[in-house]
């Protein structure tokens, strides 16, 4: 009984480090970088918009990186971070916006 109850708690917490980070709390002038989400790099996953940020605009949606090597793995691949962008940006968004 004990080692089930462990073997559960193990799987359990193996199951909630493997999940994707979902930026939260972004401010009015940030944005996810989606392909760090994807990525877990959590040092990345928040971005701070200006005038420099890299950016593009896919089917009425932009997004925004952290560098320019970001937004060119985006290019690349766009379907690969846009489901996730996509699922996760009702909850990324300020509450102002």
């Amino acid at each position: 009984m004990k080692v089930s109850v462990f073997v559960m708690f193990l799987a359990f917490a193996m199951i909630g480090c493997a999940s994707t980070p979902e930026p939260q709390h972004l401010a009015a002038n940030q944005d996810a970088c989606w392909v760090c989400v994807h990525e877990n790099d959590l040092a990345c996953v928040k971005v701070d918009i200006d005038e420099k940020t890299p950016d593009h605009r896919l089917q009425r949606q932009d997004y925004h990186f952290c560098s320019e090597q970001c937004k060119k793995d985006f290019l690349a691949n766009p379907a690969k971070y846009e489901k996730l962008a996509l699922s996760g940006a009702s909850q990324t968004q300020p509450a102002h916006h």
